[in-house]
C-alpha cells in the first residue's frame, strides 16, 4: 500500500469489532501517519505566516537593520480585501426551480431569514469564520470551517394529558447552528488523492479538566493529559513560535475523528489509553461530513494535500529582499568623504570642519604646496559617481523582479492600484487587466464556493433536526406577509421534508470587493448596446412574426457576460415566456374584426359621454354666472348703505368738534378775566407796601397802575364780546 495508508492487517482485530483500546492504537496510528504527511506543509505554514508579520530575525544581511521590502504582506493584504470586500447575500432555493410553487418559495424565503441573521458581523457568526478561513487559504494554503447542531434545555413542570398529573420533564428552550472556524493547523484527513477519497477527517479542539468532566465523566477526565496550550499546538520542535506566547491554563488535547466508512465520530486524545467517545452519524447530513472540501492551495491528483502559494514565488521575495538590503546599504554609503596627505598640513581637512562661504583658510609654505600640485595633488575623494552608478543599477534590477513577482503572483499593477505609464494605451492596460485578473477570478470562485456549502450544510442541519417551532420564531414567520401566512406551516413542513433537496447560493459578487467605477462603464456600455440592437431589430420582428423570442434570447445572451446578471434573467426568462406564447399576427382575423368593431362602439360611447360631458359644464358655467351677478349686486347694495352711515357718522363728528371748539374759547375767556383781577389784586397789595415811596413816585405808580389795570379789563372785556 501507499506510504501513509495504515494497514489492517497490523491490528489483531478489524476496525468495526475494535476495543476501547483498540480504536485508541487505531487513530494513534492514522494521526501520526497524517501528522507524517502534512509535516513540510505545517513548517512552512507557520513560517509563511511570520514571513507576513515580518517577525524574521534581523534583516537579510543578519544585521538587524530595517532593510527588507515585504510586499508579501501588501500581496495578501490587496488580495484579502478585494476578494472579500462586503457581505455575503444568501440566496435559498429549491433543487427543481417551478414557478408556481408558491409553498416552496415561502419555505426558502424562512431558510433565507434564519441564514442571514448569522451573517452580521459579531465575532461568532459567519463573517468572522470566513475571514479567518480567507487568511488561512491566502498563507499557509488551507482554510476550513465547521457547522455543528446545538440546544439547550430546562426543567418546566408540563401536565400529562392522561393522567393529569403535573410532573417535571426536560424542555427543548433554544436550538442553534453554529459556524465554527477550525485553524488551519487543527484539522487533519486521512491519506486520498482527492477529497472523495479521503476516508476520514479530524478536529482538534482544547478542553480544560471542568469541559473533560462535563463531556466524558470524572473517570475519564481524571485519566487525560494536559499541557500548556501553543499557538501551533502542544509540540515546539520546529521552533516557529516564542515560549512566552503559550497558554496559561493547561488543557487536554481532544480530537474529533469523522470515519465515513463506518459513519462514526470518535474522541480520541494522544494523553489517554482508550478512546473516549464513540457515536453513530450524529448530523444525519447527506455528505455525512459536517464540514465543505476546504479552500485548497495549488492542489493536484497526486496527493491532497496543499502547497502554500507564497512557496511558488518565495525566490522572487527573497531576491528582492536582497536587493533592498544592498540598496539601503549602499545608500548609506553615499557621502562625501576623501583620503589627503598628511604631510601637505593640516589645511584640506580645515576646508571641510572649518570653512564656510566666502572664508579663505592660510597655508603655510605655499611654495611647496603649489609645486605639489595645490588642493588637487592632496586631496583624493571617495568615487561617488560610480557607487551612484551602481545604486540606480540595483533599483532598476529591484523593479524588474517586481514585476517579474506580479507575473508569477498575478497581482499586476493595474489591480494594485497604482499607476501605469502615461504612453501606455487604454486596449493594452485592460488586456493586462484582464489576464491579471483570471488567477484572482478562480480565488474568488472558490471562496465562493466554499461559502456557499457552509451555509448549505447549515441549512441542512436546520432542516434535519430543528423543530418546526424553532424555525418559525427564529425566521420570524409571523411577520410575512398577509398573502402568505396561509403557507407558512406547508413550508415549515416541506422544510422538514427529507426528500427535498436546498441549493444556498453565495455569488462571487456579492462578497467582492466592487469596482464601482468599472461597473458603472459595463453597465453603460451594455445599455447603449442594448439600446442600438433594440432599435436596429424592430424592423426584423415586424418582417419576420414570431422572431421576438429569438432576438430576447439573444439579449439575454449578451448579458449573461456580466456579473449579477442573473438578477434579471429571471425577468428575461418571462419576457421570453410571454413572446413565444403571444400569437402571431393575422392568426385571428375574426379577433381582430370582433375587436375592431368594439373599438368603434367604445369611440361612439366615448362620443356620446364628451357631448353629454361638455353640455353639463355648459349648464355649470349658466348657472355659476347666475349666481356670481346676484352675489355683485348684493355686494353693491352693501356698499352703498355703507358709505350712507359713513357721511352721517360725519356730519355728527364735525358738529361735536365745533361744540367742543366754543366751549373752549369760553372757558378760556373765564380763565383771562380771572387772571387779570389776579393781577389786580396783587398790584393794590403792592402798593400798599410802597409807603415810604414818594409822594410823587407813588402817585404816578398809582396812576400807571390804575391805567394798566384799566387797560387789561377793557382788552379782556372786548375780547369776550369779540368772541360772544
Amino acid at each position: 500500500m501507499a506510504t501513509g495508508v495504515t494497514k489492517l492487517s497490523e491490528y489483531d482485530e478489524k476496525p468495526d469489532s475494535k476495543s476501547p483500546e483498540g480504536w485508541h492504537r487505531f487513530w494513534t496510528k492514522e494521526k501520526e501517519s497524517a501528522d507524517k504527511r502534512l509535516r513540510k506543509w505545517t513548517k512552512q505554514g507557520n513560517q509563511i505566516v511570520r514571513r507576513y508579520l515580518d517577525e524574521r530575525t534581523g534583516g537579510s544581511d543578519g544585521g538587524g537593520q530595517p532593510n527588507r521590502l515585504n510586499l508579501f504582506h501588501t500581496n495578501i493584504s490587496t488580495l484579502q480585501s478585494m476578494l472579500y470586500g462586503s457581505t455575503p447575500k444568501i440566496e435559498v432555493s429549491r433543487e427543481h426551480q417551478d414557478p408556481d410553487d408558491d409553498v416552496a418559495r415561502v419555505a426558502s424565503l424562512l431558510f433565507q431569514r434564519m441564514l442571514e441573521a448569522d451573517v452580521a458581523s459579531s465575532g461568532d457568526d459567519l463573517a468572522t469564520a470566513l475571514k479567518a478561513c480567507l487568511q488561512d487559504r491566502l498563507l499557509p494554503g488551507m482554510g476550513t470551517a465547521r457547522v455543528r447542531y446545538d440546544y439547550d434545555t430546562e426543567m418546566q413542570q408540563v401536565m400529562d394529558p392522561e393522567t393529569l398529573e403535573i410532573t417535571e420533564a426536560e424542555m427543548l428552550t433554544g436550538e442553534y447552528a453554529p459556524t465554527d472556524y477550525v485553524h488551519w493547523q487543527d484539522f487533519l484527513w486521512g491519506w486520498g488523492r482527492t477529497w472523495t477519497e479521503v476516508p476520514w477527517v479530524g478536529f482538534r479542539s482544547w478542553m480544560t479538566k471542568s469541559e473533560c468532566k462535563e463531556r466524558f465523566g470524572e473517570k475519564i477526565s481524571s485519566n487525560l493529559e494536559y499541557v500548556n496550550q501553543t499557538p501551533t499546538g502542544n509540540d515546539n520542535k520546529e521552533e516557529t513560535y516564542d515560549t512566552d506566547q503559550k497558554n496559561n491554563v493547561q488543557k487536554a488535547e481532544i480530537w474529533e475523528f469523522w470515519s465515513k466508512d463506518d459513519k462514526k465520530v470518535y474522541w480520541y486524545s494522544p494523553g489517554a489509553s482508550l478512546i473516549l467517545d464513540v457515536q453513530d452519524d450524529p448530523l444525519l447530513l447527506d455528505g455525512f461530513w459536517p464540514c465543505p472540501m476546504p479552500m485548497m492551495a495549488n492542489l493536484t491528483s497526486t496527493l491532497f494535500v496543499p502547497r502554500a502559494d507564497f512557496v511558488i514565488a518565495q525566490d522572487l521575495y527573497n531576491e528582492i529582499d536582497e536587493l533592498q538590503t544592498r540598496i539601503y546599504t549602499i545608500t548609506r554609503a553615499v557621502k562625501v568623504v576623501g583620503v589627503y596627505d598628511k604631510n601637505a598640513g593640516d589645511s584640506a581637512g580645515r576646508m571641510l570642519k572649518e570653512g564656510i562661504e566666502n572664508d579663505l583658510i592660510p597655508v603655510d609654505n605655499w611654495a611647496m604646496f603649489a609645486e605639489k600640485g595645490g588642493l588637487q595633488g592632496v586631496i583624493q575623494w571617495l568615487p561617488v559617481q560610480e557607487i551612484v552608478g551602481t545604486l540606480q543599477t540595483l533599483i532598476q534590477i529591484r523593479d524588474q523582479t517586481i514585476e517579474l513577482l506580479y507575473q508569477v503572483t498575478g497581482m499586476s499593477d493595474i489591480l494594485r492600484g497604482a499607476n501605469t505609464d502615461q504612453y501606455t494605451s487604454d486596449g493594452t492596460n485592460q488586456l493586462k487587466a484582464k489576464f491579471g485578473s483570471i488567477r484572482v477570478q478562480s480565488l474568488q470562485d472558490d471562496f465562493a464556493r466554499f461559502a456557499s456549502d457552509l451555509d448549505g450544510l447549515k441549512a441542512e442541519v436546520i432542516s434535519k433536526h430543528f423543530d418546526p417551532e424553532s424555525i418559525m420564531v427564529q425566521s420570524s414567520a409571523q411577520f410575512m406577509p398577509i398573502a402568505d401566512q396561509d403557507k407558512v406551516e406547508p413550508a415549515v413542513q416541506l422544510m422538514k421534508s427529507p426528500q427535498i433537496k436546498w441549493r444556498v447560493n453565495i455569488r462571487p459578487e456579492s462578497i467582492a470587493m466592487v469596482d464601482y467605477a468599472q461597473l458603472k462603464a459595463e453597465r453603460t456600455e451594455y445599455l447603449m448596446s442594448m439600446a442600438q440592437f433594440i432599435q436596429s431589430s424592430s424592423g426584423a420582428v415586424q418582417a419576420v412574426p414570431g422572431s421576438l423570442p429569438i432576438l430576447l434570447e439573444m439579449m439575454k445572451w449578451g448579458m449573461a457576460g456580466f456579473k449579477g446578471a442573473s438578477y434579471l434573467e429571471g425577468t428575461f426568462d418571462q419576457a421570453i415566456e410571454m413572446a413565444q406564447n403571444a400569437p402571431p399576427p393575422g392568426q385571428n382575423d375574426q379577433n381582430q374584426k370582433a375587436q375592431e368593431d368594439q373599438a368603434k362602439m367604445q369611440a361612439e360611447m366615448q362620443k356620446i359621454q364628451a357631448k353629454s360631458q361638455a353640455d353639463m359644464q355648459l349648464i355649470q358655467a349658466k348657472l355659476q354666472g347666475e349666481m356670481q351677478k346676484q352675489q355683485m349686486d348684493h355686494q353693491q347694495k352693501m356698499e352703498l348703505q355703507m358709505q350712507k352711515s359713513q357721511g352721517d357718522q360725519q356730519k355728527i363728528m364735525a358738529d361735536l368738534q365745533a361744540d367742543l371748539k366754543v366751549i373752549a374759547a369760553k372757558l378760556g375767556a373765564d380763565l383771562q378775566v380771572e387772571e387779570a383781577q389776579t393781577t389786580f389784586a396783587a398790584a393794590e397789595e403792592e402798593l400798599q407796601h410802597e409807603n415810604k415811596m414818594t409822594e410823587i413816585g407813588a402817585d404816578h405808580a398809582v396812576a400807571l397802575t390804575e391805567k394798566r389795570a384799566d387797560g387789561e379789563m377793557a382788552a379782556a372785556l372786548q375780547r369776550r364780546d369779540r368772541e360772544e
